[in-house]
């Protein structure tokens, strides 16, 4: 059985109510700036590849080739490395929202938690200055026994799901009763 239908076994056994939305922190933008470089710096190094095997070039040929393999392997492997984070049985915690609580997959393990034994700390974070400033808030789902679930550093894209995940937590123990859909 996959890690997602165990997850959403436990909760409807736990009667959370309805599935709502999968949220990871290790979720990235980087593929969008590293794939691509990563194609480029590939099609770089099969093209030099080519003029070297046909005697074509300048000495400058024959250190690009090998440095730019290296460099398709690095951005490459960077573009996968959150995916590979998020899989099942990986070290980063996977959450199955549902209404009324949530599903923790890190590892091989699933703890189920009520939204009402959760805490959600918020901390406004920012870094540089300038152009080159970075800024966002850092969200640390925390249980009642003071044991950290997950830490959503602020600045994963949304499809991380950290923000739907808030709502849902505001909804269940805030106003008590008024679900999002």
């Amino acid at each position: 059985m996959r890690e997602r239908d165990k997850a959403l076994a436990v909760g409807q056994d736990a009667n959370y109510g309805s599935y709502v939305r999968f949220a990871c922190p290790a979720y990235s933008n980087h593929w969008l700036f590293s794939g691509p470089l990563g194609v480029l710096m590939g099609w770089a190094t099969a093209d030099d590849l080519v003029h070297i095997f046909k005697g074509e070039g300048g000495w400058w040929h024959g250190w690009f080739a090998p440095l730019g393999g290296l460099c398709t392997v690095f951005f490459i492997g960077i573009s996968f490395w959150y995916r590979y984070e998020r899989r099942t049985g990986g070290p980063t915690p996977r959450l199955y929202c549902f209404q009324r609580g949530v599903v923790v997959a890190t590892g091989n393990v699933l703890r189920a938690y009520r939204w009402t034994e959760l805490t959600i700390h918020r901390e406004e974070w920012r870094s540089g200055s300038g152009d080159s400033a970075d800024w966002g808030t850092r969200r640390t789902v925390m249980a009642r026994d003071g044991s950290v679930v997950v830490v959503f550093e602020g600045n994963e894209p949304d499809r991380a799901g950290c923000s739907k995940m808030e709502k849902l937590h505001e909804a269940a123990v805030v106003r008590r009763g008024s679900l999002p859909g």
